[in-house]
């Protein structure tokens, strides 16, 4: 999850739960204000009926009728009962539902302490009187209509408003860290905007106070470092290695020249040849050094122009029946499309002349019979050449990566190379927009698969 996305869901859920506790709080408040209004109106009313029972005793003693208990105001399904201790009805306003109290709320009622419950939506309330000569209960009972239907209406109106309110807050809060998380998603593209190429352009920011300019400072720095170090680190190599091949070519030069004396017995010239191996094989990772050095300074490809590969790949195969006499090249060609064949590649003609050697000297120093099969298929979207051969699949120690620099198979341990050759193939290609990858289809069988997109 992103830190926008976190921070919208982090701000979200507070306020929403901040937002549910508020309105919470003010219903239970409004429903607690409710509930002791109505209390209050039917203890008024318990109050004025017994004072009209107390009256009607005083100057009677016949039976209390509803005219006796007619009060100044009537509450919405009122029902009103007046017993004794040993619950004989006194007066009852509704036979049909009389009143009745438990044995319970019996117990709790006293002078002080009347007696509230409620059903559904009629409540009650029970109140002790106590006379010289009689002890009464008087029992209301009714229904707050108006006060239930603002509850009601209060319900709808907070669900309705924390829905709308849940929405507004989860759209603002992203929004808010859209906004808020701008300058950090500018830095981000800047820095992805970063190569070898550009280190010592430093990010801009507006802003000079905040966390991200201060963030973008710190990078700035570090970039910096990471310049003059990237630098030394390729001057040395570029000029350690273009200081070695003089004297590597004179190494080699002279060896030659001795290997063409006739004077010498078989046992030093063995050494000589092994000694000539070796020079060869220094000067492959000399070259090797200086190629990447020159890759790492960058190939502009606005100066990359039509080759056709075709012509690279059978210049190649001259030049390596030259130096190897048994290396044989089996050359396919599948045309997928309705078009016209074409070989042409957009590219740098040395680079690209480099990388397909190396990769055929790899096909033909690890196959089992020196026969190296290509294959060039034109497909609407790519140009594919697949290099094949038959030989021990390598196996890499560690799963280190093939086309890691100085990696090697345990196919290699009697095969002269560097390690270098596979990095290099890479590198060149991945500068011409192409990719390669290793496959192998079978048993002993090798195959590396160069696209390039057309």
């Amino acid at each position: 999850m992103t830190l926008k996305n976190r921070f919208a869901l982090l701000f979200s859920l507070f306020f929403t739960l901040f937002f549910a506790v508020v309105l919470l709080i003010v219903f239970t408040l409004f429903s607690e204000y409710r509930q002791g209004d109505f209390y209050s109106r039917l203890i008024n009313k318990v109050d004025q009926i017994y004072h009209e029972v107390d009256k009607h005793y005083k100057n009677s003693t016949e039976l209390i009728t509803d005219i006796d208990v007619q009060t100044t105001y009537k509450l919405i399904n009122e029902r009103i009962a007046v017993i004794d201790l040993n619950r004989k009805n006194v007066f009852q306003s509704s036979h049909s539902q009389p009143i009745e109290l438990s044995d319970r709320q019996l117990e709790e009622l006293s002078t002080t302490n009347p007696v509230y419950f409620s059903n559904k939506e009629i409540e009650t309330v029970a109140k002790l009187f106590k006379q010289e000569s009689a002890h009464f209960i008087v029992i209301v009972s009714a229904e707050d209509l108006y006060g239930n239907s603002k509850i009601e209406y209060l319900k709808i109106l907070f669900y309705w408003t924390f829905s709308i309110g849940f929405i507004l807050l989860w759209f603002f809060s992203y929004q808010l860290s859209r906004r808020a998380l701008l300058p950090m998603d500018r830095l981000r593209e800047k820095v992805q905007e970063i190569t070898f190429q550009n280190l010592n352009n430093p990010i801009q920011f507006e802003n000079k106070k905040d966390e991200i300019s201060a963030l973008a400072s710190a990078f700035n720095h570090m970039l910096e470092r990471i310049d003059k170090a990237y630098k030394r680190q390729r001057e040395f190599t570029g000029n350690a290695s273009h200081e070695l091949r003089t004297p590597i070519a004179r190494i080699g030069t002279q060896v030659e020249n001795l290997l063409t004396e006739k004077t010498l017995d078989s046992q030093f010239k063995n050494s000589l040849k092994s000694v000539h191996e070796d020079v060869y094989h220094l000067s492959d990772v000399v070259t090797s050094l200086l190629i990447l050095s020159r890759l790492d300074e960058g190939v502009k490809t606005d100066n990359f122009k039509p080759v056709r590969i075709d012509e690279i790949i059978f210049d190649i195969a001259d030049k390596l029946v030259k130096i190897w006499p048994d290396f044989k090249l089996q050359f396919d060609i599948k045309n997928k499309t309705n078009d016209e064949l074409i070989f042409d590649v957009n590219g740098d003609d040395t680079l690209l002349k480099i990388a397909m050697t190396n990769l055929f000297k790899n096909a033909y120093t690890y196959s089992d019979n020196h026969q190296v099969k290509v294959t060039y298929e034109l497909t609407e979207n790519t140009q594919i050449i697949q290099v094949y051969n038959s030989g021990e699949v390598p196996i890499f120690k560690d799963n280190s990566p093939m086309f890691q620099a100085f990696s090697r198979g345990d196919n290699s341990y009697d095969k002269p190379g560097s390690g270098l050759g596979l990095r290099i193939i890479q590198r060149i290609l991945s500068y011409h927009n192409a990719s390669i990858v290793f496959i192998s289809p079978g048993l002993n069988q090798n195959l590396f698969e160069v696209k390039f997109n057309r």
